[in-house]
């Protein structure tokens, strides 16, 4: 477990996979990872909620974040999973499941199917801590 500077009135759910920000506007801040992302930095261990009394306050947050040996599990939210999967790079549907059917950005590398709607695999977190690329 790691602590990040979160991006102020930005509403985060629990286990929603994150990255770090590198615009002006909130360089090395949190964001919700999107398809699209190329890494994927861990997952926020906390909720935040525009109701929060400290919604607006510049904090770290609690980020679960893995090594490169470190396996999670996917929701499928677009395409099947299969067993076929194993071993690819796969992209992002949104801050909670993965796209299959995606092999542009691929920041999740699909170690093991457990249903056609779910997967294990380990999450590139980029900045040169990339995962291997041999299963």
């Amino acid at each position: 477990m790691e602590h990040y500077p979160v991006t102020v009135s930005t509403e985060f759910t629990y286990g929603d996979a994150v990255t770090i920000l590198s615009t002006i506007g909130g360089v090395g801040t949190l964001a919700l990872a999107t398809d699209g992302s190329t890494a994927i930095y861990g997952l926020i261990q906390q909720t935040i909620a525009s109701t929060d009394s400290d919604y607006a306050t510049a904090r770290k947050v609690p980020v679960l974040v893995g090594e490169t040996d470190s396996t999670f599990l996917f929701d499928v939210g677009t395409g099947t999973a299969a067993t076929t999967d194993i071993g690819e790079m796969v992209g992002l549907d949104d801050e909670n499941s993965i796209d299959v059917t995606d092999y542009t950005e691929g920041p999740v590398r699909i170690t093991d199917v457990i249903s056609t709607t779910q997967v294990v695999g380990k999450i590139n977190k980029g900045f040169g801590l990339e995962i291997p690329i041999t299963a």
